[in-house]
């Protein structure tokens, strides 16, 4: 990312990277949740310090295998899910789905994978003549064959927790090209022991979406816009273009509101319903009341009475000592 600001807390849509994928845990109810940090260790504790969560320091950052191992002695449960932080597209439908699927399985290793047109820069499935899963090939250590596979990994894991796993584990070597402990590398292992290993395959290539690059950060965005606009337009609101149109993810709109290009709508932003929006408006954590207007203007942290027009190029916020437009 070219950044101070670790990887997983770049934000888009109000939230970092990290708080999205935590979010679409939450409504499974898991035991417990575990985040292994490294790069920036303090301020990813410290950005999610309100949340019920543990946290594993992994001191020097040597492959997705060790990040797991640091997590051992935090694990109880005879299964656990894996994830990596920059995934912030998934859905808890999608989660769910995979934890069900794996559900009658007897193996100790299930992964999730999908299909990309374009699966550069990711892990690519390798199967036998019988469709039986054999290897994940990291995209450094591919050869030009292996990297016309489509089928990739995302990264996502349902693993057992049994003395086999963690020996598999503490075995690995880091003979690759990135000189790391590839968790991956247990899928060759368990396949050539004659052990199955089960993959689910996801029809949604966007929800694995991993986020290392500013270009993907944007497109990330652009895919979380676009689930807020569809969202509310099937609620009965009126968004002109959805394309030059910005609502995080926390915004309600009420029904019969319509709202118009190069509008930006954030943070805990409440807007009742028949209001006007745009265009070139820009509003920030305010309350909208109904038929409320506004266009070519500023709100923040403020309060817009039912009926009332911001008139264009106006700002209201708390510093003008106008909190509420009568």
């Amino acid at each position: 990312m070219k950044s101070e600001v670790p990887k997983v807390l770049h934000e888009i849509g109000g939230s970092s990277l990290l708080e999205h994928l935590l979010e679409s845990l939450t409504p499974l109810k898991l035991n417990k949740t575990v985040v292994v940090v490294g790069y920036g260790a303090e301020q990813v504790k410290n950005s999610l310090s309100n949340s019920n969560l543990e946290f594993v320091l992994q001191e020097d950052q040597k492959g997705t295998a060790h990040a797991l191992q640091q997590a051992r002695t935090k694990l109880k449960s005879g299964r656990f899910l894996v994830f990596p932080g920059d995934l912030p597209l998934i859905k808890t439908s999608s989660i769910r789905q995979f934890i069900e699927s794996t559900e009658e399985s007897n193996t100790n290793y299930s992964l999730f994978t999908t299909k990309r047109s374009d699966p550069s820069g990711y892990g690519r499935i390798k199967r036998g003549a019988s469709g039986r899963v054999l290897e994940i090939v990291e995209e450094q250590d591919a050869t030009p064959e292996e990297k016309e596979i489509k089928e990739i990994n995302t990264g996502v894991y349902l693993l057992t927790n049994r003395e086999e796993l963690w020996s598999e584990i503490d075995s690995i070597d880091t003979e690759n090209a990135q000189n790391e402990f590839y968790l991956t590398d247990l899928v060759q292992r368990f396949s050539s022991k004659g052990k199955n290993v089960e993959a689910i395959t996801s029809g949604v290539p966007e929800e694995f979406l991993g986020v290392n690059t500013r270009q993907e950060l944007s497109r990330a965005g652009e895919i979380i816009h676009s689930r807020k606009a569809k969202s509310i337009m099937e609620g009965g609101v009126t968004v002109t273009d959805p394309g030059k149109t910005i609502i995080e993810p926390a915004v309600t709109v009420g029904r019969d509101t319509v709202i118009r290009p190069f509008t930006t709508l954030k943070g805990e932003t409440k807007i009742g319903s028949g209001a006007e929006i745009g265009p070139n408006a820009e509003v920030t954590n305010a309350t909208i009341g109904d038929e409320a207007v506004i266009n070519h203007a500023v709100v923040r942290d403020s309060k817009v009475s039912d009926g009332k027009e911001v008139e264009p190029f106006q700002y209201i916020g708390p510093e003008t000592g106008a909190s509420e437009n009568k």
